[in-house]
């Protein structure tokens, strides 16, 4: 899992997991009301997670893009 794309590939996934895990809770809280105010947590919380998750994991890119290319190579 140290393949850039493969680790790119995760990023994404993960992130739209999160955004459809809460796509579902936004939908449960809102069934039959019309309050913002008990979604916005939700939304907000979600929100900082897939910031989290993709700056993370783009750090985590760069980061073994950058140790790769200054990996010796054996010929």
């Amino acid at each position: 899992m140290k393949t850039p794309a493969v680790l790119l590939g995760v990023i994404i996934i993960v992130n739209a997991c999160l955004w459809g895990f809460t796509l579902i809770m936004v939908s449960h809280t809102l069934s039959g009301t019309g309050a913002y105010q008990e979604i916005q947590h939700i939304l907000g919380g979600a929100a900082g997670m897939s910031t989290v998750i993709v700056g993370g994991g783009m750090a985590g890119l760069m980061s073994s893009m950058k140790s790769k290319k200054d990996e010796p190579e054996d010929s």
